[in-house]
């Protein structure tokens, strides 16, 4: 796992439960407030799920609530 990945991960970890904001990711992970596209977390977050064997189309570990973040699911950490 990359460090950018490891990072995305750790966060998401660490706010489980909770919809972490695309924002306070790029600041947070990428250490920046200026985004043009979310592509860049998307691209990402596709390279962990398929590392911690999360199904995109049926996710169970992370999952994306539209307009507000991504959120890791309670439980799930004893999963991985």
């Amino acid at each position: 796992m990359s460090r950018k990945e490891y990072d995305l991960l750790y966060k998401l970890i660490c706010n489980a439960g909770t919809i972490v904001s695309r924002d306070e990711l790029m600041q947070d992970v990428w250490a920046t407030r200026f985004w043009t596209s979310s592509k860049t977390i998307d691209v990402h977050l596709g390279w962990v799920r398929r590392k911690i064997g999360d199904d995109s189309r049926h996710p169970h570990l992370i999952t994306t609530v539209r307009g507000k973040g991504l959120r890791f699911e309670l439980g799930s950490v004893a999963v991985l």
